[in-house]
């Protein structure tokens, strides 16, 4: 690139070079005339020679850079060919990996929802299990707290008494707390015609001799003391029932 004034000449623009090169022969072609005027008698002949050759070289120069715009519209065009499907093949490209990622991520989605819900369905298995723990600690507790006391545990055995035989035996064949020609009372009296009429039955359960048995050690001195416990217990429960 060169500046003469204010006129500046790209060398790399095939139009401006070929410029400089028709307006750099035309320099030489006037110097050539000027002096072959000097010796000769027609000074137009070498002009026109000259101007024929200048004619040529224009043409030819003119030819050349018709080529050459040719040959640069032609990478032009492949230029904007490539770039066009480079374009396209990285949009096809990008639009796979992105229904990758979306597919992927749905999917990542789904699991993550299916397993927090069935995670909740869980925790709240275990919760309710959880309170039916509870409210089980708490009926052992006091049922450990009924039969901890011998007039609430009779209370108690006498329900348990009623209720089962309320389900096996119709309501007039039974009655509870019926006074014996003896004044005894027992805590249901069963109705059965002779043989063998009617039957004493009493609630009655050696519950601390039994619990003696339960925790006494096998074949020790404390299992013998707890089982000789046992039998004067149930013994005398038979004695009370039979009186």
């Amino acid at each position: 690139m060169i500046q003469i004034g204010d006129i500046v000449v790209d060398f790399r623009d095939p139009v401006q070079l070929g410029l400089a090169l028709v307006g750099a022969i035309l320099i030489v072609l006037i110097i050539v005339m000027l002096r072959a005027s000097r010796n000769n008698d027609d000074p137009m002949a070498p002009v026109a020679r000259q101007i024929a050759g200048l004619n040529d070289t224009v043409r030819t120069l003119s030819a050349g850079q018709q080529q050459l715009l040719g040959g640069l519209n032609t990478v032009s065009n492949t230029q904007s060919e490539t770039h066009a499907k480079l374009i396209q093949t990285m949009e096809a490209r990008l639009a796979e990996v992105q229904k990758g990622l979306t597919d992927s991520l749905h999917g990542s989605t789904v699991k993550t929802t299916r397993s927090l819900t069935e995670l909740q369905e869980r925790l709240k298995t275990i919760d309710k299990a959880q309170d039916n723990i509870e409210k089980l600690s708490g009926d052992v507790l006091s049922l450990q707290d009924i039969l901890s006391n011998k007039q609430t545990r009779g209370a108690f055995g006498e329900i348990q008494l009623y209720d089962i035989v309320g389900k096996a035996l119709p309501k007039d064949s039974y009655s509870t707390q019926a006074t014996l020609s003896n004044g005894k009372r027992p805590d249901c009296l069963i109705h059965l015609p002779n043989p063998p009429g009617p039957i004493v039955v009493d609630a009655k359960f050696p519950l601390e001799a039994y619990e003696a048995l339960r925790r006494a050690e096998p074949k020790s001195a404390q299992m013998l003391e707890a089982q000789r416990a046992m039998k004067t217990a149930v013994r005398t429960h038979i004695r009370a029932i039979s009186e």
